[in-house]
């Protein structure tokens, strides 16, 4: 098998993933569907040979220690991924997702202007959620090199591993990958905090200490950006703080309600014309009126502020109806993945029930 060939013919088609299985054939993902690439299946041989082209002697002891390893891998200047090798039924597999060389503008990928305010925040916390695959980090990369366009700011990126790579612009930057720059995002976050930071950027958020100094690092001044797999906003703010003890539960609440600036929340959709998918957002910016609702355990009721769409605000059902106004996706494809199919159907045809203006909290 040429494995270059491969890899670029997936670039060619657009791929977004590429999946390798011993003994069989690959599969690559076009715009969200599996479609089986007509080549000869992949035997053991090859697949080992695969693996020790792309990773270093520690990540293939680590794979077979640990049964399962992350890692990147660039082929030349013209193509770089995002992998994980792994065992299923004692036989070896990898996914490779395809990076971007250069970083997507938020015009490019026609995400919503409220996303550069939010990325100017000068401190705080900004979390970008979402299920695996939907896009969370070409969103973060692309408002961090929109900071990194118009900001002398020093801004340091924890990953594992690294995805984007950047280039200064008027930013210094420095990306440090968690097993090879540093043993674990903890640590690294406690180190960052020693290097003139303006921006961290942590790749996720995977534990309550991970968290509680990311929050730390926000308090004393700066802006923490990161991404956690969650569904929503009040998911969002009930996973971090469900993370903790019950007796740290109201410290938590007073932390994020001073501390949380945005959280986006996105999922992808399919574009109208067939050229590949776009980013659905539910997006919250934590007002005074959220502020409020943090503070006082009132979590589920963020959603009626949500809906009232201050602050560049919307739900995840106005975001998918705003697309189908906007002719980038179908009526279909929208009420595919909407929430609430009643309120859709209203965002669509321009009409707002009482309940969809938001509630004013008293």
């Amino acid at each position: 098998m040429n494995f270059d060939a491969l890899l670029l013919g997936a670039k060619k088609v657009r791929a977004s993933d590429i999946h390798l299985m011993e003994d069989q054939a690959p599969f690559f993902r076009i715009n969200g569907d599996l479609k089986k690439v007509e080549i000869p299946p992949i035997n053991h041989k090859e697949i080992h040979e695969i693996l020790h082209r792309m990773m270093p002697h520690h990540l293939l002891r680590e794979l077979e220690s640990q049964r399962g390893c992350d890692f990147s891998y660039q082929l030349g200047n013209d193509l770089r991924f995002r992998c994980v090798a792994y065992y299923s039924m004692g036989k070896l597999g990898i996914v490779m997702r395809l990076i971007p060389m250069k970083i997507p503008t938020i015009e490019e990928l026609q995400l919503p202007d409220v996303l550069k305010t939010i990325a100017r925040n000068p401190r705080g916390m900004i979390l970008l959620t979402g299920m695996t695959g939907s896009g969370k980090s070409t969103t973060l990369a692309a408002m961090l090199d929109y900071v990194n366009e118009i900001e002398a700011s020093r801004i340091i990126t924890i990953e594992d591993p690294i995805e984007y790579v950047y280039v200064n612009k008027k930013s210094v930057i420095s990306q440090r990958e968690v097993g090879k720059d540093v043993p674990d995002f903890n640590v690294a976050l406690r180190q960052a905090m020693r290097m003139d930071p303006d921006i961290i950027l942590v790749g996720e958020m995977r534990d309550c200490e991970t968290i509680r100094v990311a929050i730390k690092a926000a308090e004393t001044g700066h802006l923490v950006m990161s991404t956690l797999h969650t569904t929503s906003a009040v998911h969002t703010v009930q996973r971090i703080i469900g993370y903790f003890p019950e007796n740290e539960h109201d410290l938590l609440r007073e932390q994020l309600s001073l501390n949380l600036k945005a959280s986006i929340t996105q999922r992808l959709v399919k574009r109208a014309d067939g050229t590949g998918r776009i980013a659905a957002m539910e997006i919250m910016v934590v007002n005074s009126t959220i502020a409020k609702l943090i503070r006082e355990n009132r979590i589920p009721d963020i959603f009626s502020v949500i809906k009232g769409r201050d602050d560049g605000m919307r739900t995840f059902d106005q975001a998918l109806a705003d697309l189908v106004r906007d002719n980038i996706i179908t009526f279909d494809e929208g009420a595919a993945y909407c929430e609430d199919f009643f309120a859709y159907k209203r965002f669509v045809a321009g009409i707002m029930s009482t309940g969809d203006k938001g509630a004013i909290i008293a």
